[in-house]
């Protein structure tokens, strides 16, 4: 089980205000058959499991760092209803969204 978030609300406000940020010019590595996100390990996970609920783009204008992804991730199973991945996933997602979408992207 995972753990509870700290601060779910300043989270939420977070991932919004990502979503309304400005979008810069795509990646080359960006594959349009994805929904945009670029090429590497976890890219099907990730867009098979967000996409059924939002865009892409809120994914594509963030930039947070591990710990915040993860918190993203619980944030969507215990309020928004995602399907749980399962555990040989998560990391495998994460380290997808850290390399591409970290703070350092």
């Amino acid at each position: 089980m995972r753990r509870a978030l700290p601060y779910p609300g300043l989270l939420a406000v977070a991932i919004f205000a990502a979503a309304g940020a400005s979008l810069g010019p795509g990646s080359a590595a960006a594959d349009e058959e994805w929904g945009g996100l670029p090429e590497g390990e976890g890219r099907e996970i990730v867009y098979y499991n967000c996409q059924a609920c939002h865009s892409l783009r809120i994914i594509e204008r963030s930039s947070f760092d591990r710990r915040v992804w993860d918190e993203v991730l619980e944030w969507m199973v215990d309020t928004h209803g995602m399907q749980p991945l399962p555990e040989e996933d998560y990391d495998v997602v994460l380290d997808y969204l850290v390399e591409h979408f970290g703070p350092e992207n």
